[in-house]
């Protein structure tokens, strides 16, 4: 667990100098988002259960006992990461690393005012495990939490129509005792 912190907090360290870099308007928020980016994670950290944790480590472990794999790397990137409640935009990136190995996974928040800004924060962290990563579209998700059921909807501008089939076996996965789970294609 301790070294999926640090690792997160070196991505995030690496994504926001990048930013900074190249963008000297940035400069001057660079406190405000290394201050939201630490506590957002130390947030998503308490979150997580104990049986989570577990599992990680077990992962970890696994990854570690066979030199690191890349289908070991792959499955330790989760497959859904989105917020709890709302309305929101999210994509669907494909993962790939060496010869066929390949993953799609799930990705929305609230924070994100286009598409693109959600690829632009969880590519790096992809990238620095060593796979290429590439967004096949997007849409927007509407999750109840209290009422358990989750409507995935829309398209992405820039990215296009995400396939939300896949979407929503992805999160069916995610949340097994979720009600209802569902798609359509209409809307923005």
């Amino acid at each position: 667990m301790v070294l999926r912190c640090w690792v997160v907090i070196w991505l995030m360290f690496c994504a926001v100098r990048s930013f900074v870099s190249t963008n000297a308007a940035a400069k001057c928020a660079l406190p405000v988002i290394y201050m939201y980016s630490t506590r957002h994670f130390l947030c998503e950290l308490r979150q997580l259960s104990s049986a989570n944790r577990t599992a990680f480590s077990r992962q970890v472990s696994t990854m570690s006992a066979e030199g690191g794999g890349a289908e070991a790397k792959l499955a330790a990137i989760p497959d859904v990461e989105i917020d709890p409640d709302g309305k929101f935009k999210y994509i669907l990136i494909r993962c790939h690393g060496p010869g066929d190995v390949s993953k799609d996974i799930v990705r929305g928040f609230a924070w994100a005012e286009f598409h693109a800004d959600i690829y632009d924060r969880v590519a790096p962290g992809i990238e620095a495990l060593g796979f290429d990563c590439e967004c096949i579209g997007g849409g927007r998700i509407q999750h109840s939490r209290s009422q358990r059921n989750i409507l995935v909807y829309g398209y992405s501008m820039g990215f296009g129509q995400a396939d939300h089939s896949i979407t929503v076996e992805k999160l069916k996965k995610k949340f097994p005792d979720y009600s209802s789970i569902t798609f359509n294609n209409e809307g923005y």
